[in-house]
């Protein structure tokens, strides 16, 4: 082959190489076009890499200033890598700070900004007159290990007055393993660099995620002939509960334990499907959902914890729950009011310099305070 055939071919290599980046570039232009006049951000179409980033410990974490909103999801994580608006790093005088640990029931994983729990119970505490800032530090899948290293790394240095745990489920995996699989490991690692970085391509999100979808989440346990818990895994779970407890106690804050509102529950009416597809399936993962909170009720009185029992208070269906453990806007709204109630004696009698304690006795404020504390407070 001549020279000047070979450099013929080389440019139109070339040639072809620059229109195709020409037209990619123009793709991803006029996509980007698109998605502002709808109101969307450019990584509209890649939620779990656009909020997530490596982890040393946990596998993964939030990533820090980052907001995802398209037709179906609208998500913002602050500067601190918490859900929510942005708050300072140091706790404003006269203020209750009231953290939620858990996986993707805290973070709300069905709904969107400012209608998860946490939002919802700030909105309320602060319509009664109390000034506080209602911390969602969930993380989607996190389990027990994760959420203490989290508290440690993220929440403990934000000064929380009262930290409440709504969680268990994701410790299945563990809960019922034989092996040493039972510790607590992470769930999953962060995704790999490439598709971080692929990430913030808006065409790569559309072609990658929304005309080639990611099979649907399972939330229920496999089926296995393994799929019950396990002495070790049993074993692990309360070590691991109570290690939490103790870290946040050491810290300086007041735990209180919620139980989760779960399609394992007896009073569960129209969410059996959701367990699984064979009736052995659905037994085995009723039976643990009902161990994890049966065990979290004896661990708050073993350790003189107090107790937010929304599994029992609040109606199981299909107008609480959109699968078996992820709130809907409705059950968000129920958890947060029923934790209010179950926080108000906690509040009156916690020695924190917050300004609605030294209201006037005449407030009508204050006298629905007096009438919460009749309730037997924590000691």
């Amino acid at each position: 082959m001549s020279l000047s055939a070979k450099r013929r071919r080389l440019f139109i290599a070339i040639a072809v190489l620059l229109g195709l980046l020409t037209a990619l570039a123009l793709s991803e232009a006029g996509l980007r076009v698109y998605v502002a006049a709808r109101g969307w951000t450019p990584n509209c179409y890649v939620t779990n890499l656009a909020l997530l980033a490596p982890d040393p410990e946990a596998g993964y974490t939030l990533r820090k200033s980052v907001r995802v909103k398209s037709s179906g999801v609208d998500i913002e994580i602050n500067a601190l890598g918490l859900r929510g608006p942005e708050i300072s790093r140091a706790k404003p005088e006269g203020t209750i700070r009231i953290a939620v640990l858990g996986g993707s029931s805290v973070f709300g994983y069905l709904v969107g900004e400012g209608e998860d729990s946490c939002r919802v119970l700030e909105d309320l505490l602060q319509t009664q007159g109390i000034d506080a800032e209602v911390l969602n530090a969930g993380v989607n899948g996190y389990n027990l290990r994760q959420v203490r290293h989290r508290y440690d790394d993220v929440v403990a240095v934000l000064q929380p007055d009262f930290v409440i745990l709504y969680l268990g489920w994701n410790d299945t995996p563990q809960l019922i393993a034989d092996s040493s699989k039972a510790d607590g490991v992470p769930t999953s690692a962060a995704p790999p660099w490439h598709e971080r970085m692929l990430s913030h391509s808006t065409l790569y999100g559309l072609l990658r995620y929304r005309l080639f979808p990611a099979d649907t989440p399972v939330f229920a346990a496999p089926e296995s002939a393994k799929s019950q818990i396990t002495p070790i895994g049993a074993a692990n779970f309360r070590r691991e509960y109570a290690g939490l407890v103790q870290t946040i106690e050491a810290s300086g804050a007041v735990p209180v334990i919620s139980t989760q509102v779960m399609a394992t529950g007896e009073h569960c009416q129209g969410l059996r499907s959701y367990l699984g597809s064979t009736p052995q399936q659905i037994a085995a993962n009723e039976a643990i959902g009902r161990w994890i909170v049966n065990t979290e009720r004896e661990l708050a009185a073993e350790m003189n914890v107090s107790l937010i029992d929304c599994e029992r208070e609040i109606p199981c269906d299909e107008q609480t729950l959109g699968d078996p453990i992820h709130l809907t806007r409705l059950g968000h709204e129920q958890v947060a009011e029923l934790w209010m109630q179950g926080l108000m004696p906690l509040l009156i009698t916690t020695n924190t310099q917050a300004t609605w304690h030294r209201l006037p006795a005449c407030d009508p404020i204050q006298h629905r305070l007096e009438a919460y504390a009749t309730v037997e407070p924590r000691r």
